[in-house]
């Protein structure tokens, strides 16, 4: 469960608000894009309104399960479409952000909702323009993937090389446990 600022609730007292969601994506220049059909500033960075041509897929949020989002930008023309093909996408970090606006478009406040790395980019064009599909998976599905350390001394060495706390596993494998019974300690 969330909960909103202070600044958030204020704004939603005085009312009217609007809401919008704000996406950074760091490529090799950040773009910053948000839902609304204006831009808003955010943080010293201005989100150019993508309202009319921007998709971006609905955060959903289920326990055990970490989904991944889709954005979706329509009708680039072929001069940006080589700009989205030089770009290398895979693996940059991207944020969504809900943020609450008052009547003279002024962002109150904001706040993460999302965060990830992108993935894959599919383009497909039709006529003179072009479609640019890019899917995220969520930063969380790190904590899925497995390490890819061994608990070995030579792993451990080169990690740390005056650590010297897995120097005898391999001669402790296997050793048989003996336990007294259960009377030694009753003397």
């Amino acid at each position: 469960m969330r909960t909103l600022t202070a600044p958030i609730i204020a704004a939603l007292a005085a009312r009217p608000v609007g809401i919008a969601q704000l996406v950074t994506m760091y490529l090799t220049s950040t773009v910053y894009l948000n839902t609304t059909a204006w831009s808003l500033s955010w943080n010293s960075n201005t989100y150019l309104g993508a309202a009319n041509v921007g998709r971006i897929d609905v955060i959903e949020d289920a326990p055990g399960e970490i989904k991944g989002l889709s954005f979706q930008l329509n009708g680039v023309g072929s001069a940006n479409l080589a700009l989205a093909l030089a770009e290398p996408v895979q693996g940059k970090r991207v944020v969504v952000e809900t943020v609450v606006f008052n009547a003279s478009s002024v962002v109150v406040d904001a706040m993460v909702e999302w965060e990830g790395r992108l993935d894959v980019m599919t383009i497909q064009e039709e006529g003179g323009s072009a479609t640019i599909t890019v899917t995220a998976e969520h930063i969380g599905i790190d904590l899925l993937r497995p390490t890819n350390s061994l608990y070995s001394n030579a792993e451990q060495q080169r990690l740390h090389a005056a650590d010297h706390f897995c120097e005898y596993i391999i001669d402790q494998a296997e050793q048989p446990l003996i336990w007294p019974a259960a009377s030694f300690w009753r003397k």
